[in-house]
């Protein structure tokens, strides 16, 4: 069992220790963004001036020792670093100027 068994008395729970130290080391990536924009040679037989796509994506890829339910981020925060998990954020899209 990891977690410590609570004991009601004046001594037990105040006694300093480091058996449950987590090491809060962590890689994370963030945001990420690829994009290709069509040579205008090929732009311009459609009739486009610009034309451009690509794929963005927010909190992608989390690296770390830790519990899975703490975030590295925000141990410091909330309650003891529980708090909601950063969601992940995938988006696809075409840029086209006329």
């Amino acid at each position: 069992m990891y977690y410590p068994r609570p004991i009601f008395d004046n001594t037990k729970n105040k006694q300093i220790q480091t058996r449950y130290l987590l090491n809060a080391a962590y890689i994370r990536l963030k945001n990420l963004q690829i994009g290709y924009t069509i040579p205008s040679s090929i732009s311009k037989k459609l009739a486009i001036q610009k034309f451009r796509v690509y794929f963005s994506g927010e909190n992608l890829f989390t690296m770390t020792k830790m519990n899975a339910m703490f975030d590295a981020e925000t141990v410091d925060g909330g309650w003891g670093g529980n708090l909601y998990p950063l969601s992940k954020v995938y988006s696809i899209g075409v840029n086209v100027t006329f």
